[in-house]
């Protein structure tokens, strides 16, 4: 299993949840069920804090990229989400409040303790991420 963070995006406005997203790619052949991992944020050298646990039901299929949404696809109010494109899935998260908020926050994708990928945000660079390592 090899999951990769590909992009980050954070919204400038609180409100418009469906424009901060993450997007990660499976690697692997084989599809990663997602049941119990959760998104952490955290400065380097600190605890990272959990954002969201992920519910049954999401299964990344190998290849596949997903973006994971903040925002919900029902509410106008969290606005325009970006559209699917060929080989992207959206997921929406429902989340109650943006996270990326500021550059040099190390988001992880975590099961448990064991850290999945992780990423640093920064909001200038074309994809979102300052660096990576998997």
């Amino acid at each position: 299993m090899s999951l990769k963070i590909r992009a980050l995006s954070g919204v400038k406005e609180k409100s418009k949840l469906n424009g901060e997203w993450i997007l990660v790619l499976n690697d692997s052949e084989t599809a990663f069920n997602t049941e119990g991992c959760s998104i952490s944020i955290g400065k380097a050298g600190t605890r990272p804090r959990t954002v969201t646990t992920l519910q049954a039901g999401l299964v990344i299929r190998g290849k596949e990229t997903c973006r994971l949404i903040s925002g919900s696809s029902g509410k106008t109010s969290h606005g325009e989400a970006p559209p699917e494109e060929e080989g992207v899935r959206n997921i929406h998260l429902f989340l109650k409040g943006p996270y990326l908020e500021r550059a040099g926050l190390i988001v992880r994708l975590m099961n448990k303790q064991l850290e999945l990928c992780r990423a640093v945000y920064d909001p200038e660079a074309p994809s979102g991420i300052l660096s990576t390592a998997n």
